[in-house]
């Protein structure tokens, strides 16, 4: 595969600066090549780019669903035979490669930078320490992947954030390795000049994706069977209440016939787990209810906010939203968007959700 093969160049074919007086103002469309380390992200921006594009488009690569090519040239297929072949001799496995190259273009023009995606090169290591090129995969051939899935996130991250807005967002950390013909072999310092002057210099305008603090959180509140706090008792005992007077509801949302089963005798909840959607509004998070998640004998159903709302569910004469945010029952997070929380780590990552800028939910 040849990483650095762009075809027509339609801007500047060789870039080499010295020092920063000498970068050019503007220039045209150009082939850009950015490499990305796994180990180098920072927790800081919530997404592993590397790891969570391998995991993505890995499972399409090993049914030959994905075009996969040599190089960026797209002039021979890699099968999907092969890309297990070139696996079975790496030292790691495809979704664990610590390097993930980026193929775009660059252009400054009137003092704006803008970047176009183009594709994506993956190499790993054999067990004998020599370089894998697994290929090269076009982003037209994944672009509505990539702008409809969401990108798994820690505590730090955004829940609503998709893999394309994470790559044109140029958060994670990233070296630029060739800019047209120029590979900064002979002049270093330029790669990051120029890199500094696209992505940071305060007199360019840019146009890169905005990450909106937004945060998917699930909490299960304790039973009372395990936990003494007189608002646990009372909110099962109402939730309990409103179930068993309402188990048609749970009959038309489950897809499990255990509920029939059950119908005719007094049910009982084991575990109460609530979805909130967390946002910021002048740095003070508002929750908002998502779903709640009902285990009864052993069998779990999900109520949507709508559905929850149609139950009219009443606490203390409060909503059972207003009654929600102010969390006066003792429970445990569970999940900060994709990470899990362990049981002892709950009470400081609720806090830090309220006290912490929200990239440093996991300090």
């Amino acid at each position: 595969m040849r990483l650095r093969s762009y075809g027509i160049i339609l801007g500047i074919c060789f870039l080499t600066f010295s020092d920063a007086a000498k970068l050019p103002k503007s220039y045209t469309s150009t082939p850009a090549l950015l490499h990305i380390s796994a180990i180098k992200q920072h927790d800081s921006i919530g997404f592993n780019i590397v790891e969570a594009i391998q995991e993505l488009i890995y499972p399409k690569l090993l049914t030959g669903d994905l075009a996969l090519w040599e190089g960026s040239d797209k002039k021979k297929i890699v099968s999907s035979q092969d890309f297990m072949a070139l696996e079975r001799n790496a030292l790691l496995p495809f979704v664990s490669s610590n390097d993930l190259f980026v193929h775009e273009y660059w252009e400054i023009f009137n003092k704006t930078f803008t970047s176009e995606l183009k594709g994506f090169s993956f190499t790993g290591i054999t067990k004998a320490g020599k370089k894998i090129n697994y290929g090269y995969v076009d982003v037209q051939d994944i672009s509505n992947l990539l702008k409809n899935s969401i990108i798994p996130a820690n505590a730090n991250g955004s829940s609503e954030l998709s893999y394309w807005n994470a790559l044109q967002s140029k958060k994670y950390n990233f070296h630029l390795v060739q800019l047209g013909n120029n590979n900064f072999r002979t002049n270093p310092k330029a790669s990051l000049q120029l890199q500094y002057q696209a992505i940071e210099d305060p007199n360019i305008n840019r146009e890169l994706a905005k990450i909106i603090p937004v945060k998917n959180i699930k909490y299960s509140v304790l039973a009372p069977s395990i936990n003494s706090n007189i608002e646990n008792k009372n909110f099962y005992n109402i939730f309990n209440e409103s179930i068993n007077n309402n188990k048609q509801a749970v009959l038309n949302n489950s897809l499990s016939d255990h509920f029939q089963t059950i119908l005719f005798v007094p049910w009982e909840i084991d575990q109460i787990s609530i979805h909130e959607k967390w946002s910021q509004y002048k740095n003070i998070p508002f929750q908002e209810l998502q779903s709640i998640e009902l285990t009864i004998d052993n069998h779990t159903i999900i109520l949507s906010s709508k559905q929850l709302e149609e139950l009219g569910i009443k606490i203390n004469l409060q909503s059972l939203e207003e009654y929600l945010s102010e969390k006066r029952f003792t429970f445990l997070i569970e999940l900060i968007n994709t990470q899990d929380i362990i049981p002892q780590q709950s009470e400081s990552y609720y806090k830090a959700l309220f006290i912490n800028p929200w990239n440093q939910i996991t300090q």
